[in-house]
């Protein structure tokens, strides 16, 4: 593949150029100076830990055809190199890309769900249930998913070198749809910028990622700008229980609502849950059908009507036109996605939960609609991740006692804080003194944690073990180890039955 100058940089804005060729002929665009071959576009992207302005000689050296830098480089453009300065290099790219790939977002429609918790789980059913009847991907947390196959994810939304290509990888595919998650920090980043969306929703917005954002201003107005920008979704589907929701909603009144709570375009009626799952009626429309999922509490309800108010409006579009009760009998069958509300060891006579939860938000509706639910005991085992946002640790401890009658305190993924200055943090949020009946541990060792928690507990208790749900990983300092929730609760059910016979 093959583009010119003059095709690539048509109506960008462009505040100088140096030996400007307009038919010089380009094949490939990166940020990375360590792939440039000749021909190449080098995009000189400021990052969180380099900047690729850094390396514009490089790329120079190598041949590049074309730079693109915000600020003058250090060294002479050669005649044969073409120097572009932009006001955004991220923005650029982005866009670059978009227009290298022949604008692989006009050719399948985009489905993009942001929000602090939820966002995965909506994400995923909307495109397990589109998987029913087109041809759909999904790029997230908890992996990339194509028809041709499944692929680790690295980040929760590509960056723009991988998405673009990927997007254009699925055209080839004939996919129809694209679930994607869009996270904040993609945002910010112009990972998606210029993408073309057919619907965007919004979960929800609650403390997370201060230590990047750092207030939740910023980090509102990042959310919206994926709703507001140029462009913007073709239609909005926006959570009116949440205040950042309504905040969206009273700005823009013709988006779309969801509700559990509250009068919506998409809300409930006799809603009856348990730590098995939940019935209700969805409204809307006039209509009143009724819907039972496997997931557990109030969140996931809210979840499931994202994920049927998205199906409503999508299949609005013809020419792939579709109604919500196609899905219904799917959707209804579907079990827990992986590490959210998964329910682990199922013949034990005490309910264990992997759940992602990582947010004071999330703990607080994990554990005060678990107690709603009176199990026997509540016992939580949590750590908190390290090199990331700290004034959350006390914040998640505190939530944890308030609706636990055990609390065990561990590590999540440390990475390269001290998992003792973790937990120093964690402490914090400790009751002084101590909730009379709470009983509270303090152990490193995520796996010792967990076996204290399965040993602990009894007929009808519910153990909720949380922060990395999925993951197969824990972060120690720069690397990886293998570790799994999961598989560490059914060894040490297996190892609890083992010291009882």
């Amino acid at each position: 593949m093959r583009k010119r100058l003059d095709e690539l940089f048509s109506d960008l804005p462009v505040l100088d150029r140096v030996h400007w060729d307009p038919r010089r002929s380009l094949t490939k665009i990166t940020s990375d100076s360590r792939t440039v071959q000749p021909g190449d576009v080098f995009v000189a992207c400021k990052g969180t830990r380099m900047d690729g302005h850094d390396f514009l000689g490089q790329a120079i050296h190598d041949r590049a055809s074309a730079v693109v830098y915000e600020r003058e480089p250090d060294v002479i453009i050669p005649p044969h190199v073409t120097g572009i300065r932009v006001a955004d290099t991220r923005a650029v790219f982005a866009l670059l890309l978009r227009r290298f790939y022949d604008c692989p977002d006009r050719k399948i429609k985009l489905v993009g769900v942001t929000g602090t918790n939820g966002k995965t789980t909506t994400a995923y059913l909307i495109y397990r249930l589109l998987r029913e009847r087109f041809k759909a991907a999904y790029l997230g947390t908890l992996w990339y998913e194509l028809p041709s196959g499944r692929k680790t994810s690295m980040n929760t939304t590509p960056g723009s070198e991988t998405l673009v290509p990927m997007l254009a990888d699925m055209v080839n595919e004939g996919v129809q749809y694209c679930v994607m998650e869009c996270s904040s920090h993609a945002i910010d980043q112009k990972r998606i910028h210029g993408l073309e969306f057919e619907l965007g929703v919004f979960t929800q917005l609650t403390q997370d990622h201060l230590d990047y954002h750092g207030s939740m201003e910023h980090y509102f107005q990042t959310k919206r700008s994926f709703f507001a920008g140029s462009p913007s979704p073709r239609h909005v589907l926006i959570n009116r229980d949440c205040p950042y929701g309504r905040r969206l909603i009273d700005e823009f009144p013709s988006f779309r609502t969801f509700s559990v709570e509250a009068e919506a375009d998409y809300s409930v009626k006799n809603l009856h849950m348990s730590l098995q799952g939940s019935r209700f009626d969805l409204c809307f429309r006039g209509q009143e059908i009724p819907f039972r999922i496997h997931l557990p509490m109030r969140y996931n309800v809210s979840n499931a009507l994202a994920v049927l108010g998205a199906l409503d409006l999508l299949g609005k579009s013809a020419p792939l036109a579709f109604g919500i009760t196609e899905f219904r009998g799917v959707f209804e069958e579907i079990p827990a996605i992986a590490g959210r509300m998964e329910r682990v060891g199922t013949s034990t006579d005490f309910t264990v939960f992997v759940d992602y939860a990582h947010t004071p938000d999330a703990f607080e509706q994990v554990l005060r609609h678990a107690r709603q639910m009176k199990p026997g005991r509540i016992i939580t085992v949590f750590g908190c991740g390290g090199d990331r946002d700290s004034t959350k640790r006390p914040l998640m401890t505190q939530n944890a006692c308030k609706y636990s009658d055990i609390v065990i305190l561990t590590s999540d993924n440390p990475r390269t804080e001290d998992p003792e200055a973790i937990l120093r943090d964690m402490r914090k949020g400790l009751p002084h003194p101590l909730t009379p009946g709470l009983g509270v541990y303090e152990i490193i060792d995520r796996t010792e944690a967990i076996e204290k928690a399965v040993s602990l507990a009894r007929t009808g208790d519910a153990v909720f073990v949380l922060g990395k749900g999925h993951e197969d990983y824990q972060i120690l300092g720069d690397k990886k180890i293998p570790f799994s929730d999961r598989a560490t609760v059914e060894a040490s059910i297996r190892k609890s039955r083992v010291a009882l016979s």
